[in-house]
């Protein structure tokens, strides 16, 4: 008697459990009716919510979200994606874009990338981030990494520059020793020497920088003694 009060326990809770699911993939109720796209700056919602391949209208257990995601983050710009069911009818995309560090330049023109050295997409002088020099680069082009060991650690150390200083470069050399020199946007030459100390050495760079702002500058030496050499 206990084994088939089991047995038809085990049947009902199946029906109750298919029922269920009929009723979920068949409802209005959770027909997808808003997309939200959220963490994006400089990718349009819209393309984000095409290339998911998600529809309105359609049912919301039936959305593949890994899929979308993959799709998603095939755009280099996309760092990482977290697509999420907001029940009963809206689906939330948060996407966190990759930030453009600096410009490349390479025989095709220049090119952004950010700080692990992935090409993001075409860029020019006028945007507001300094272009390092001193590299060969080969043509690079959107999602491609950048292969240069040197290269992509002289990257990581543009990264640990402060965001107040970076705004003030126009241009990164380091040259074969490893030996970092930057030009700020006035044309001044700041001479870093390698990147031991830099922490010490940018926030003294930058103190110097206002305390001469409205002084001829010919080069700032900061790769041993801090030497100031004003123009004449």
């Amino acid at each position: 008697m206990n084994g088939r009060k089991y047995l038809w326990d085990k049947m009902l809770f199946a029906f109750v459990l298919l029922l269920a699911a009929f009723v979920l993939l068949g409802s209005p109720l959770f027909e997808v009716r808003e997309i939200v796209v959220t963490g994006n700056r400089q990718l349009p919602a819209a393309k984000i919510v095409e290339l998911s391949g998600i529809v309105p209208g359609t049912n919301i257990f039936k959305q593949n979200l890994k899929e979308a995601q993959g799709r998603i983050c095939t755009l280099p710009l996309v760092k990482e994606v977290v697509i999420c069911r907001d029940f009963p009818s809206r689906i939330v995309i948060n996407v966190r874009e990759r930030q453009p560090l600096a410009l490349l330049p390479t025989p095709g023109g220049f090119v952004q990338v950010d700080r692990e050295g992935v090409c993001l997409q075409e860029g020019g002088v006028n945007d507001s981030f300094p272009v390092i020099t001193g590299f060969p680069v080969s043509p690079l082009a959107p999602g491609e990494v950048v292969r240069d060991e040197r290269l992509r650690a002289t990257l990581q150390v543009v990264d640990r520059f402060p965001e107040t200083l970076l705004k003030e470069l126009s241009e990164v050399h380091i040259n074969g020793q490893g030996q970092l020199v930057l030009y700020t946007l006035e044309g001044v030459e700041c001479r870093l020497g390698n990147a031991s100390n830099l922490e010490q050495k940018l926030a003294l760079l930058q103190q110097i920088l206002r305390q001469v702002r409205d002084r001829r500058i010919a080069y700032i030496d900061l790769s041993g003694v801090p030497v100031v050499k004003y123009a004449r």
